[in-house]
This record gives C-alpha cells, structure tokens and sequence, in this order.
C-alpha cells in the first residue's frame, strides 16, 4: 500500500507545475523558472551521482545522442512549455491538455518502433481526441465562436514532447540506474538553459524583488518536490508494483490541480472543461487499461 501512496504523492507534486506557472508567470520569466528549477534539482542530485556518472562515462558517450535529446526535450523545452502557456491559458486547462501525453507515447511507439494497437485502443484515442477538442475549443464547435489561445498549442507541445522523452526512455541502456542518467540529462538540460535565460534576464533583469521568501520557497520546492522526490517516488512504485497498476495513478493530475487553483489561484471549472475532461479520461483509461503493450509513463 506504501507504494500506491508515494505514486500518488509524486503526481500531486506535479500537479502544482501548472499552478506555479500561472502564480510566478508575471514575476519571472518562463525561462527564469525553468532554469531555477532544474539548477536546484542538479545541484542536490550530482553529490550522489557524479562517480556513477563518471564510471559510465563511456556507455553514456555511446548513447550520447538519447540523452541530448531527453535534455533538450525532457528538461529544456517540455516543462519550459507549460510555463510559457502559462501567459494565456488557466491551470485547470493546463492540466487537462498535459495527461494526454501519455497518448503520444503511444503514438510514438507506433510509428517508430511498430508497435501494434488494439480497436479498442483506436476507439480510446477518437475518444480522447473529442475530449482535446472540446476543452481546447471550450465546448463551441464552431469558427464564429472559436476562441483559441496560443497556450493550448503549448500545451499540445508540452505532451508531445513529453511522450517523446518518454519512448527515447524506454531506449535506456538497463545497466544505467534511473537516477543516475537523471542527474547527467538535468545537467545537460540546464547548460542548454543559460542561452535562453541570459536572453530573457537582459530583458528583465532579476532584483532583489525577485529573492522574496515566497519566491525562493516556490524554487526549492519544485527543485526538490517537484523535480527530485516526485520522480524517485514515482519509480519506486512503478519497480514495486508495475506501470499498468501504478500509471493508472497518474490521471489524478487534473483533479489534483483544480483543487489547488480553485483555492490558490481562485479559478473555476466550466462546463466545457469538465465533459471534455471527462471525455479525455475516459479515451485514455480505454486505451491503457490492461493493455497487451502497456507502455511505461516516465516524468522528468
């Protein structure tokens, strides 16, 4: 039962990514909370995993392709998604959107390793698709009534390249521990920060405004809850108790994230997201509940 509970710790942990996103979005910049984060999360994982690095550093220049690109997708560019769209969309729609990643790890799967899917998980996918339109849409099927906001294509970019991180992992040589190739891969995704970052500091360069208890707090927790403990609990309970049962946990996201923006942020659901929300939860259960090939969900 322990293990069932850390699972659920760790999505709660990720379920306030949107929120801090929406909080902080008019403070500092995207690319500011993005390099504060993983910065923090390296420094507090290199201590216990520079000599495991060291010793694999041949393997890891082998595969030194796989982990540019879970870098650059997984820690650069994915997570910096979310708080981009941060700018026009709400957290509850974030969420929303960022579970159908786990879609594009099938799709991914499908188209670059062969793998077969069932009807039924086709039918899941048409399902999960009408849910997308109606929460991006906001329930009106209609060009007069259209009001897309760019942040939903973010969030689009968000899940897809969080589904590719996730089929580049199940690419992981399996004498590299978890933990370690996450130490390198945040290492690398924060060199590739800097440029951005200093790009957007020039902009809006940081003060002592920015040093407030409130927001130092909010960086070392998504360095350490966020970014570190939810990924170790995580994969604890996944080597206990498997991905099919365990990963069914991770859907919980959005009802973990409209709880925390109805009270932090003071947003509220509306119609459209719930049906839409319901549809895509549904699509997703139908097409991974007890799966032939389920495909293990991995969060950087």
């Amino acid at each position: 039962m322990i293990y069932y509970f850390l699972a659920v710790v760790a999505v709660f942990f990720w379920s306030f990514n949107a929120v801090v996103g929406r909080d902080l979005i008019y403070i500092l910049t995207p690319w500011q909370i993005a390099f504060f984060r993983w910065f923090i999360a390296f420094i507090i994982l290199i201590p216990s995993t520079w000599r495991d690095i060291w010793n694999h550093r041949r393997l890891f220049w082998r595969h030194r392709v796989l982990v540019f690109w879970q870098a650059l997708i997984g820690i650069t560019l994915s997570n910096t998604f979310v708080y981009i769209a941060s700018y026009s969309v709400s957290a509850i729609q974030m969420s929303l959107i960022s579970v159908t990643g786990p879609m594009f790890l099938i799709l991914f799967s499908v188209l670059f390793s062969g793998l077969k899917i069932s009807p039924r998980q086709k039918v899941g996918f048409l399902v999960t698709g009408a849910g997308l339109l109606a929460v991006v849409l906001k329930g009106h099927f209609s060009w007069e009534a259209l009001d897309f906001q760019w942040g939903d294509l973010w969030m689009l970019l968000m899940a897809a390249t969080f589904g590719f991180y996730s089929f580049l992992n199940t690419k992981k040589p399996k004498i590299l521990k978890q933990i370690t190739l996450l130490s390198l891969v945040i290492g690398l995704g924060c060199l590739m920060c800097i440029p951005p970052f200093i790009c957007e500091t020039m902009k809006s360069p940081l003060t002592m405004a920015h040093l407030s208890p409130k927001i130092i707090g909010i960086m070392i927790y998504m360095g350490i809850c966020n970014s570190v403990l939810a990924y170790l609990f995580w994969n604890m309970a996944i080597n206990k108790k498997g991905a099919v049962r365990v990963g069914m946990l991770y859907y919980l996201m959005p009802i973990f994230t409209t709880v925390e923006a109805w009270l932090i942020l003071g947003e509220h659901l509306v119609m459209a997201q719930i049906y839409g929300g319901i549809l895509i939860l549904g699509g997703i259960l139908l097409t991974n509940w007890r799966a032939k090939h389920h495909l293990r969900i991995e969060r950087p």
